[in-house]
């Protein structure tokens, strides 16, 4: 009887390790993943300096609440008309604007907007998915009244996270065009995959549900997919530029990844196209 008091004993101490373990386990992501999705990188004097070098980059500042302003850069086509259509990027969790403006010089015509996530880069305030649709809203409006903005031709291109301020401004606002670069379906299914122990959604603060608003935006849209994917799993993708409510094209990049697609000619030829047939 003793050794099988003992047993209970042991099952019972054991259960509640695990339940203390699993809590724990919660509490951390629940107060960490603000930290996992808004990832600044680095932003020196000398990524600064680089830039203000290219008389083609100009520098903005976007207020968006009272002392409240993003900082970002335009850049000013060699080959663009006056007034120009223009390029609004949203990018991805861990980019700020110095990162990709080189970049998109390879583009003809259009002018192309970066503005970096509040928290990023010299941007104030601190990100959220509140604030990023928001934010996404203002700059479409602050720019759209630029006399050097063609305002009916103004494309939203968002990558990775940047897909879900794209896609809320393209629902918002009547824009030209949509280019989204491996989106989202929406983080509750994708943070289910990624941690399948996690019990419910209401954990998940920013949930960028990217797939129920694409339905009712009937601007056309171009996506890009690299089959390759690991952050972003394809099918997650697939939903949301398969929802669309307008028209869709779609591109694979075969054999890239997350990071990578973006070096293949398919890549930015298919933007040109896309932005050309506008």
């Amino acid at each position: 009887m003793l050794k099988l008091t003992s047993f209970f004993t042991y099952i019972y101490l054991a259960s509640f390790i695990m339940i203390v373990l699993y809590v724990s386990y919660l509490t951390v992501f629940y107060f960490t993943q603000d930290d996992m999705l808004f990832q600044s990188p680095t932003f020196s004097d000398n990524d600064i300096a680089s830039i203000e070098k290219n008389e083609h980059y100009e520098e903005i500042r976007i207020n968006v609440e009272d002392n409240l302003s993003l900082h970002g850069w335009l850049l000013h086509q060699k080959d663009a008309p006056s007034p120009a259509p223009l390029l609004i990027y949203f990018g991805g969790n861990a980019e700020v604007a110095s990162q990709s403006i080189d970049d998109f010089e390879v583009l003809s015509e259009w002018n192309v907007l970066f503005v970096n996530y509040r928290g990023y880069g010299l941007s104030d305030g601190e990100p959220s998915e509140e604030t990023l649709f928001h934010d996404a809203e203002v700059i479409y409006d602050v720019v759209k009244e630029r006399s050097d903005v063609k305002e009916d031709q103004i494309v939203i291109m968002g990558r990775s996270m940047g897909s879900a301020p794209a896609t809320h401004v393209s629902k918002q606002r009547d824009v030209a065009g949509t280019i989204l670069v491996s989106p989202y379906d929406n983080r509750k299914r994708l943070i289910k995959h990624r941690y399948p122990l996690l019990p419910f959604s209401s954990l998940i603060r920013h949930p960028f549900e990217n797939s129920d608003k694409a339905p009712f935006i009937m601007s056309p849209v171009l996506g890009f997919i690299a089959s390759e994917d690991k952050v972003i799993p394809p099918d997650h993708s697939e939903k949301t530029l398969g929802s669309w409510g307008g028209p869709n094209r779609t591109i694979w990049i075969d054999g890239y990844g997350h990071n990578d697609l973006q070096t293949t000619d398919s890549y930015w030829e298919g933007i040109q196209t896309f932005l050309n047939e506008l």
